[in-house]
């Protein structure tokens, strides 16, 4: 599943990459592109704070683009108005669609993001 510009996350800075409201919390992106991606802690979910500067950050934000579980980080908002208005309802800065790949019971996913979300009560 690709990530939805209409169900991008707020607090994105506007261009080339985004989150959008299938993020997993998963950290991927935020120990690929540490200088990219934060963590928004009311939300719980990863948001791009700052667009790529260099080559080689670009080339690590292609990596999280590409790692992501869930497919939550667009790569084509330079491709879109970012003055038009977030399309999904409330929620966790969006409706939370699950990934059918993560959830899958045959997927090792969806273990791992069980242990995600333990490890966060944990905290």
């Amino acid at each position: 599943m690709a990530a939805e510009f209409s169900h991008r996350l707020e607090g994105n800075v506007p261009g080339r990459y985004y989150v959008d409201d299938q993020c997993l919390d998963c950290d991927l992106c935020r120990e690929t592109a540490p200088m990219v991606f934060l963590r928004n802690d009311a939300i719980g979910s990863a948001y791009v704070a700052r667009q790529p500067a260099t080559d080689e950050e670009r080339s690590l934000c292609e990596e999280a683009v590409e790692g992501c579980p869930c497919g939550a980080i667009g790569n084509d908002g330079d491709e879109h108005d970012w003055s038009s208005p977030i399309t999904h309802p409330p929620g966790k800065g969006g409706s939370f669609r699950h990934c059918s790949h993560c959830h899958s019971p045959k997927s090792n996913w969806s273990r791992i993001a069980a242990w995600f979300r333990r490890r966060k009560r944990m905290r």
